[in-house]
């Protein structure tokens, strides 16, 4: 069994692979293409608060779907810190499984908010993840070094969580497992531009190791021209299996162990 541990399943490009007007309409088949092929859980991941009501409704609806809430670095913007807190608290309940995605996103785009504001709204939903007793779910562009000094400053604070979509070097795998961290894995992993990837994935401990599919985003090799979905995930299992030279049972085996072990909400 696997479990998607980061999808958006709310958005709209899922409509561009299937003749369905609404997205709720299409999650159900999502999940079936995905149960066939043995991925039979999924976390639905936040980027900014007009998601809420939608991923918690579509949580409510499907027992195997979870989510998370929180703020990307680009959004809301428009709204105060304070107010955002209370907002995400306010949705908090029993399958919300982790706080995020949330961290850094850089090269800074015009009206982009500085590194400073992206700090104090990192430092905000960290602080809120200590306090519910919840994983932290970080997005991290081109931000390791900004990244490490946040986590460093909660290390002895009980804070864990996953770095999502992970394609920095071992350097910095290293000081975030150190930390507490686990590592997810997506389709860029298949990219030939993964390649740098794979020396992380060689080194950490097994039991550090998730899976993503980051869908509809990154579909992986072989799928890059459609929209990505879950039951592309075995593909990226298979690949760490490769990476590894481990059989894909005992991997898979593994991953829904550490799944569990961090999301630790979702019900068996």
């Amino acid at each position: 069994m696997l479990i998607d541990s980061h999808i958006h399943l709310n958005s709209e490009k899922y409509l561009e692979s299937y003749q369905e007007k609404s997205i709720l309409d299409v999650i159900p088949i999502l999940i079936k293409n995905a149960d066939e092929v043995g991925v039979r859980k999924f976390i639905t991941v936040a980027t900014e608060i007009e998601e809420f009501e939608t991923l918690t409704k579509i949580s409510d609806q499907f027992d195997n779907v979870y989510h998370t809430l929180g703020i990307y670095p680009k959004y809301n913007q428009g709204v105060k810190l304070n107010d955002l807190e209370v907002t995400i608290e306010n949705f908090i309940n029993p399958k919300t499984v982790a706080i995020g995605e949330c961290g850094f996103n850089q090269p800074l785009q015009e009206n982009d908010r500085n590194l400073k504001s992206q700090r104090s709204l990192f430092e905000m939903q960290i602080n809120l993840a200590i306090r519910k007793k919840l994983p932290i779910v970080i997005h991290n562009r081109n931000s390791d070094q900004e990244t490490i000094e946040v986590l460093n400053t909660y290390k002895s604070s009980g804070l864990t969580g996953v770095i999502h979509c992970f394609v920095s070097d071992y350097h910095f795998a290293k000081q975030a497992m150190d930390l507490g961290f686990y590592l997810s894995f997506n389709g860029i992993i298949t990219y030939k531009s993964g390649e740098s990837i794979y020396e992380t994935i060689q080194k950490m401990p097994l039991d550090r190791i998730l899976i993503e599919t980051d869908a509809p985003y990154l579909s992986p090799e072989g799928f890059r021209k459609i929209t990505n979905e879950p039951k592309y995930l075995p593909i990226i299992l298979n690949k760490i299996s490769e990476i590894r030279n481990i059989s894909k049972e005992e991997l898979e085996e593994q991953i829904y162990s550490n799944t569990y072990r961090l999301f630790d909400k979702i019900k068996k």
